[in-house]
């Protein structure tokens, strides 16, 4: 690798990072004025919907991480040819914003006419609630349509241009739940200001797109329209149809326990889960950050072991680079994580919901340092396309997770699912790790057949 492009791609990974720590940095400053502006309840809701309409982004279907591979390989691949870009996003963006309207739709109907999984404290809060949703869900469609345009940026590797618009946007979306409460707790509000805040990213995103492809923006639009085609987009879910599973799967892994924690104990509870939940789960996102910069580049160098010009050599050598940086720095940071937490916890939200809290926060810690390794095995599956992989090692995980943190929670409580979530994380770690290192084995096999 030349020191030109390392430079390039320690810049790309720098505001990949920044994209992440300061939306993280700004929930954080507000966290403790929401709790005291909403309740421990309200509060505990407000993070379900968050997880809720997060949730039903599996209606991407894989395709914003298929967008970023299809991209990466057209402007990589022997005729760089620059011309069907346009045709990938445009494609996976109409498909996307017709899925996101039709599942809104549904879930609205749900939302309106089903039962809440929630044990509420009285009917008006229920009602808010169902109100909430209602303005919460036309972000979906929003939402979905902007991981294409963001898969076509990361494929490119406009990460300036992109986490220029990723961070305002992130800390919008803390600070505008926050600045509705200064005037009401009602939450609808603060579902509307989550509305406005996908509305001003989507069109941001497609004129930062616009502008990387030299055209205005309503060029841009018609072109994206017309260049949609069934092939191509047949072509992205044969990659994203797998994501799929795992985009389906692994949301119900990450955050069933908050939803155990309120069926099983209280929304109450769900904030004293939550609170040092989304703390240490920000604790990856150093690596995710290199991790979204490391997935073109390896496409890249994949592209030019299959036209001949390298060896596989070079991809397993950039994978184990990435893996070494990535173990350091997850070790220190553990160290000084583990060190300050209590500290931090007492000042961060009072002695009194620390108490509460930090054993959980420990034991978190933990977890998301072995997902933080995850993170480079699951890039480096998914630069092969091993998109089946990934979901089959989901789907050997969900069940026997399920019932661990139901057995967990029913016994031990809060910290019953912090210990769950540890066990789940390295049994992940290691079929990834397993199933990454045979894949690069077969990479060498096609390049010397």
């Amino acid at each position: 690798m030349t020191a030109l492009r390392f430079r390039s791609l320690r810049s790309s990974a720098f505001w990949s990072l920044m994209g992440d720590i300061v939306p993280m940095l700004a929930a954080m400053a507000v966290a403790p004025a929401l709790l005291q502006a909403l309740g421990a309840e309200r509060l505990g809701v407000l993070s379900l919907i968050w997880v809720f309409v997060g949730y039903f982004s599996f209606l991407d279907l894989g395709l914003g991480r298929a967008v970023t591979v299809a991209v990466a390989s057209a402007r990589h691949g022997p005729t760089g040819d620059r011309s069907a870009e346009l045709r990938i996003t445009g494609s996976a963006v109409v498909a996307l914003l017709a899925l996101g309207t039709a599942g809104a739709m549904v879930l609205g109907l749900l939302a309106q006419f089903g039962t809440l999984p929630l044990q509420l404290s009285s009917a008006a809060l229920v009602a808010e609630v169902r109100t909430a949703l209602l303005w919460m869900l036309p972000s979906l469609p929003l939402l979905l349509a902007s991981s294409a345009l963001r898969g076509h940026l990361e494929g490119i590797g406009a990460f300036r241009a992109l986490n220029l618009i990723r961070i305002p946007a992130g800390v919008m979306l803390a600070a505008g739940p926050f600045i509705t409460a200064q005037f009401t707790p009602d939450l609808t509000w603060a579902a509307i200001s989550l509305l406005a805040v996908r509305v001003a990213q989507l069109l941001s995103l497609t004129a930062v797109l616009a502008h990387h492809q030299q055209l205005r923006m309503p060029q841009m639009l018609a072109r994206m329209a017309t260049a949609c085609d069934w092939p191509q987009l047949r072509q992205l879910l044969s990659f994203g149809g797998w994501m799929t599973v795992s985009s389906v799967l692994g949301p119900v892994i990450v955050y069933a326990d908050r939803f155990v924690i309120g069926l099983l104990v209280s929304a109450s509870a769900v904030s004293l889960y939550a609170i040092p939940f989304d703390v240490v789960s920000r604790f990856p996102v150093l690596i995710a950050s290199a991790c979204s910069v490391l997935l073109p580049e390896l496409v890249r160098v994949s592209a030019q072991v299959a036209q001949g010009q390298i060896t596989a050599t070079e991809w397993r050598a950039v994978l184990r680079r990435a893996t070494g940086i990535a173990g350091a720095l997850v070790l220190v940071g553990t160290g000084i994580g583990g060190w300050v937490l209590p500290d931090f916890m007492v000042w961060w939200m009072g002695a009194r919901f620390a108490a509460d809290a930090t054993p959980v926060a420990q034991v978190l810690l933990i977890a998301f340092a072995v997902n933080a390794l995850a993170q480079i095995p699951y890039t480096g599956l998914l630069a092969l396309g091993q998109t089946r992989t990934i979901a089959t090692i989901h789907l050997l995980e969900c069940l026997p997770y399920l019932a661990c943190l139901w057995w967990a929670v029913s016994h031990f409580g809060l910290l019953g699912a912090a210990v769950a979530c540890v066990a789940r994380g390295l049994v992940d770690y290691g079929l990834l790790v397993l199933a990454c290192h045979r894949g690069g084995r077969h990479l060498a096999t096609r390049h010397t057949t």
